[in-house]
């Protein structure tokens, strides 16, 4: 019988010791390098119903709205927190048509709608030959960077967005509430206490307006707005409707501090029941359209998972 050899047990003992601290290292490596590189464009980052969005389609649509807005997001203050949340915004409004349009009397795009909407994008007739329809949709998915199925979900969205406003314009009241107003749009705290005091000291509202207004347009009719119903046009911070519309006639405002300026504001007119014209009932029907977005917050589970992480991956990969 053959006596074991002590020492040949001990390097096997360390050679099996140093294998498999190898696999445990490679699985380490594995795991890292699937989470860092596999796992996270596959990650569903936005989720509205039934329709999820991974990290490697939200990043090809912030590379599709940054070739289309660069300027304008190149001079936003907060860059990395802009595009992606532009984006995140707009994939969760395209998902709630998506999922609840049809609701609204059965509201649908049809083949021959997306059809139409391709053949328009490139500039084709309605009786071009299949090969050449093909090429133009072959052609304008390469230039989006988005995959089919996501190029043609963006357009069906488009197209519903298109008739659920028009939904909403049709339905518009005929009449609402509105007011005729006029106000003082200024820069800063210095320019509105002057314009303040200024009016306090009974100077003439149209003259501190026409002097100080940033808004220039109505700065020269004295700050005056015509007759408006709420998210009207101009657009009106929602602080200065308030106070529009709770106030009585005649009665002016102290300076209103919005994240969009600083107003000072009169209520010149109200008219609870006022006809609404040509050019306010779309106003009226995009005012109801937000409406029904923001009820379906509370309808369709809506989960966003977007983390700083991810949003720096994306625009690292865009950049």
């Amino acid at each position: 019988q053959r006596r074991a050899d002590p020492e040949r047990g001990t390097r096997f003992l360390i050679v099996g010791g140093v294998a498999a601290a190898l696999l445990v290292v490679a699985g380490l490596i594995g795991v890292g390098w699937y989470q860092n590189q596999i796992a996270p464009p596959r990650k569903t980052v936005l989720r509205v119903g039934e329709i999820k969005f991974s990290l490697a389609h939200v990043e090809r649509r912030m590379s599709l709205t940054f070739q289309e807005n660069s300027s304008f997001f190149l001079q936003s203050p907060d860059f990395l927190d802009a595009l992606p949340t532009t984006v995140l915004n707009r994939l969760e409004q395209e998902a709630k048509l998506l999922e609840a349009a049809g609701e609204l009397g059965d509201i649908t795009i049809s083949a021959e709608e997306l059809d139409a909407k391709i053949r328009e994008g490139g500039g084709l007739a309605a009786d071009v030959p299949p090969a050449d329809f093909v090429a133009q949709l072959d052609r304008q998915i390469k230039e989006s960077g988005l995959k089919e199925d996501e190029f043609l979900q963006m357009l069906r969205a488009e197209l519903l967005e298109e008739k659920v406003r028009t939904y909403f314009t049709e339905i518009a009241p005929e009449r609402e509430p509105q007011v005729r107003a006029r106000w003082i749009v200024l820069e800063d705290q210095e320019q509105a206490d002057d314009a303040l005091e200024r009016l306090d000291a009974d100077e003439d509202f149209a003259a501190v307006a026409g002097d100080l207004s940033t808004d220039t347009v109505t700065a020269e009719e004295g700050g005056e707005l015509d007759w408006r119903t709420r998210a009207g046009s101009p657009f009106m911070p929602e602080e200065v409707e308030d106070f529009l519309f709770a106030a009585e006639a005649g009665q002016r405002s102290g300076i209103i501090s919005t994240s969009f300026g600083l107003y000072i504001v009169e209520a010149l007119e109200h008219d609870d029941d006022r006809e609404l014209d040509e050019g306010q009932r779309p106003l009226v029907g995009s005012r109801l359209m937000t409406d029904w977005f923001a009820d379906l917050d509370e309808i369709l589970n809506i989960k966003r998972d977007l983390t700083q992480d991810d949003a720096i991956r994306a625009l690292n990969n865009i950049l």
